[in-house]
């Protein structure tokens, strides 16, 4: 079983002081929308129904407002919610992870970011650090509901206020990948430069990341 997902779904009841119908549909809108953990939702769905298959749960629920009979009920009550949404659309977007990434690290460059802090900015903040990159650099390979895949790519802190969007070939024409991109992100457009636009000047507008080439 996922317990994973039960704890996240505990994680974002701790606040209702009831789980009616608006929070069946507050937590349905995040599992399809904000996947748990950038699991499926067939694979979510399926950590709900072993959650509630599960004869005892290991989970500490002494800090929830609910006690176990109320959050199980919850549960079914939202399986049968995912259920009436089939068909499912993909999420926005997906972390696939670092799998293949030197497929991309040595993919075509698509377009400039210009990054702000993590706090402010979700891809910055998903951006993680390649294990055994000699140049350190941080990479996030997306899947977006469009079918493109992409990843974006930055080099270390604190010198990594900018990234690159890139594409392993073949892909769809640039631009309509980085439409794509922009759709189901919700990037900021002013904050994307196709590449060969020099949009920010010299510094972030044709500057790549250490061990990529344009």
């Amino acid at each position: 079983m996922n317990s994973g997902v039960l704890e996240a779904i505990l994680y974002c009841l701790q606040f209702s002081p009831e789980l009616g119908d608006e929070e069946v549909e507050r937590i349905s809108r995040m599992i399809l929308e904000q996947p748990f953990h950038d699991l499926t939702t067939e694979e979510q769905y399926a950590g709900i129904e072993a959650a509630l298959a599960a004869e005892a749960w290991e989970n500490d629920l002494s800090w929830q407002p609910h006690d176990e009979p109320s959050v199980r009920n919850f549960l079914r009550r939202l399986l049968e919610r995912l259920h009436a949404l089939r068909p499912w659309q993909e999420p926005p977007f997906r972390n696939l992870g670092l799998g293949h990434w030197e497929e991309f690290k040595h993919g075509a460059l698509l377009a400039h970011l210009r990054l702000y802090s993590p706090a402010q900015d979700q891809m910055h903040a998903r951006l993680r650090t390649v294990p055994g990159d000699e140049h350190r650099l941080r990479g996030l390979v997306l899947r977006l509901r469009s079918g493109d895949e992409v990843a974006l790519v930055a080099p270390p802190l604190p010198n990594g206020d900018d990234a690159v969007l890139v594409a392993v070939p073949p892909h769809r024409p640039a631009q309509k990948v980085i439409e794509a991109f922009l759709t189901h992100t919700g990037y900021p457009p002013g904050r994307v430069s196709p590449a060969g636009r020099r949009r920010w000047g010299r510094r972030s507008g044709g500057t790549l990341p250490p061990g990529l080439r344009g």
